[in-house]
């Protein structure tokens, strides 16, 4: 599936979305690092935690996305365990932890600081998209 450049995740033309760049490390992790801004916010001077929920899943995604898999989130699972101030950076990691079929388990945590401030996980199922079937048309035709 090709991304939008709208898209509020890494959609380079939201204005209000988050713009987020991607970068697969050796081990296989995904890492990006996002600074929310003041529309980003819920309570005053706090990250909004259903945008956090977001970041996290927009890069587990991403991660299957880098790695050729296109998905959705089947179920998401957010453990939050401090608030991030507007203005504060965090480097947030993705990385699959299994798969079984189209059903692929991802984790990701968001750290200020070297300190973790969320986690999560989830489940995202492989979706049909001409990049996969051609995949596996290749594969089932010996090629």
């Amino acid at each position: 599936m090709k991304n939008s450049r709208d898209c509020f995740g890494c959609g380079k033309q939201n204005a209000a979305g988050f713009r987020l760049d991607f970068e697969i490390h050796g081990d296989g992790r995904l890492e990006t690092r996002f600074t929310p801004q003041p529309h980003h916010g819920g309570w005053e001077g706090v990250f909004h935690g259903g945008l956090m929920a977001t970041l996290l899943d927009e890069a587990m995604l991403a991660h299957l996305h880098l790695h050729g898999v296109d998905a959705a989130t089947a179920s998401l699972e957010v453990r939050f365990r401090g608030a991030v101030a507007l203005g504060e950076a965090l480097v947030v990691h993705a990385w699959e932890e299994g798969r079984r079929g189209k059903l692929h388990r991802m984790a990701a945590e968001a750290r200020r600081g070297g300190v973790i401030v969320a986690e999560a996980t989830a489940k995202c199922l492989r979706i049909p998209s001409a990049r996969t079937e051609s995949n596996e048309a290749t594969k089932a035709n010996g090629s």
